[in-house]
């Protein structure tokens, strides 16, 4: 369980009591909904995850609500996982699944999946709609906003500058507003400033107990060469001269972009606080309910990667919290979240009509509420087609102690989440766990088949008869 300073918790409630109030207060008014979804920040790129990442802004807001502790995105890759929070669908339901200017470009949502984006359904539920940031789905009006501006480059201080202009704007308006902010950090190009890169002296981050040089598991990367997933980072901290030319193949190598890429998630909580701030000095937090999250994780290293695009806890599993209006402070869960899931819960808070049942996300309203509520048994997610063919890529079905792989090469990959979260043990091979596995490849191919996707290629297997008892929780 994550666990935040009574300091943290004192002050926390304090700015809840200036700021605050219950859904039951506000019975008949909208609250403002707020979605911050950041571009390639793992779970551990935190300051609650891991106390090296100095996040304090974030750490202080998260302790203000609800924190997910196992969140997973739709989809390891940006484009996709953008648009399946747009529309709560999977990939390969939207169409939207990855960066192939062949068989991708542009991308666009198809018209199906275009119908029921969140802005299009809440300016039906009253909802003045913008958007700044990231979007790789093109201009933001083309798919419903209001007003709003896709970024270009990765300098965040416009982004933020205008959302800021925008919160000002509606401070006195009664029309309840929807705005989704999305930073670039800390996506690649990494360019901190010295300023907090000082915040990392040497020795103060490690490597993950996972990292390697070469790659564990090789056929779960479909990014390229084993040489090209651990360099591709690396020269981008060449490029604005922050390690010498070349790639070596070390942990010095990685150790310097780590330094980088925190930096980076350093600045972008210092620009989070100063947002959050305006919006307590202006009144709106009052009745505003916040959700931060990203787009999908980083391997810095982990199994011998870089980048992402796989279905390891480092790139698939993101940090995400809750606050605001009427969520209780201090609060965590351990329940199995999808991003996709942020789709129906926020429909839901502002009154709008229900998703359409090609939605496959499940309100979190009832975890806001009570953060030890049911939610799921099963957690998936797919990245396909990045290499542009049909089918290639790989799937993910995560239970509560158990995560089942299918890679691009239709070899599967069993963890045990509890006794080896750093995934360095294949247990697929194991008769003990057959069971769980075999539970596992139905709730996959069920899915599978639930989206579209091509046939599981292990049905047979499980679908068999195991008489041995299931001692094993999903």
């Amino acid at each position: 369980m994550i666990k935040h300073s009574p300091l943290l918790r004192a002050l926390v409630a304090g700015m809840l009591l200036l700021g605050s109030s219950a859904w039951a207060a506000t019975r008949g008014i909208k609250p403002n909904i707020i979605v911050i979804f950041t571009d390639d920040q793992t779970y551990r790129a935190i300051g609650y995850n891991d106390p090296a990442v100095k996040t304090p802004h974030l750490d202080a807001l998260a302790a203000s609500g609800i924190t997910f502790e196992r969140a997973y995105v739709a989809s390891p890759i940006c484009a996709a996982s953008r648009a399946s929070m747009m529309t709560g669908l999977f990939p390969q339901q939207h169409g939207v699944m990855a960066l192939n200017k062949t068989a991708f470009s542009p991308y666009r949502l198809g018209a199906r999946s275009a119908s029921q984006t969140l802005p299009d359904r809440l300016k039906k539920a009253g909802y003045f709609t913008a958007f700044y940031g990231k979007s790789h789905l093109g201009p933001p009006t083309t798919y419903g906003f209001d007003a709003g501006e896709e970024s270009r480059g990765h300098d965040d201080v416009k982004m933020f500058d205008q959302a800021s202009a925008f919160i000002k704007s509606r401070k006195d308006l009664d029309q309840p507003f929807f705005l989704w902010l999305a930073p670039r950090q800390p996506h690649v190009p990494l360019l901190p400033e010295q300023k907090w890169l000082d915040w990392y002296p040497p020795g103060s981050i490690h490597l993950t107990k996972n990292f390697r040089v070469e790659p564990t598991d090789a056929s779960l990367n479909n990014q390229g060469t084993p040489t090209e997933t651990f360099y591709r980072d690396s020269n981008h901290l060449n490029n604005v001269g922050r390690l010498p030319a070349g790639p070596p193949r070390d942990k010095k190598t990685m150790l310097a972009f780590m330094r980088a890429y925190y930096a980076v998630v350093s600045h972008l909580d210092d620009q989070v606080g100063k947002f959050t701030d305006l919006l307590r000095e202006t009144g709106l937090m009052e009745n505003t309910v916040v959700f931060f999250l990203s787009d999908n994780g980083y391997h810095l290293g982990s199994h011998g990667l870089g980048n992402k695009i796989t279905m390891h806890e480092e790139s698939v599993r993101v940090p995400m919290f809750a606050f605001g209006a009427g969520i209780t402070p201090g609060k965590t869960t351990r329940a199995l979240v999808s991003a996709l899931d942020v789709y129906p819960t926020v429909l839901e808070l502002a009154g709008a009509p229900k998703p359409p049942e090609s939605s496959m996300g499940k309100s979190l309203l009832p975890l806001l509420k009570d953060s030890r509520a049911p939610h799921r048994f099963t957690v998936l997610s797919e990245c396909v087609g990045v290499g542009g063919k049909p089918g290639e890529g790989h799937r993910m079905a995560r239970g509560d102690r158990w995560k089942l792989i299918l890679s691009d090469r239709d070899e599967e990959f069993l963890y045990d989440q509890q006794n080896d979260p750093f995934e360095l043990n294949n247990r697929v091979a194991d008769p003990e766990v057959a069971p769980v596995l075999n539970q596992l490849r139905r709730d996959l191919s069920a899915w599978m088949k639930e989206i579209g996707d091509r046939p599981y290629p292990f049905a047979n297997q499980a679908n068999s008869n195991n008489s041995k008892k299931d001692k094993y929780k999903r």
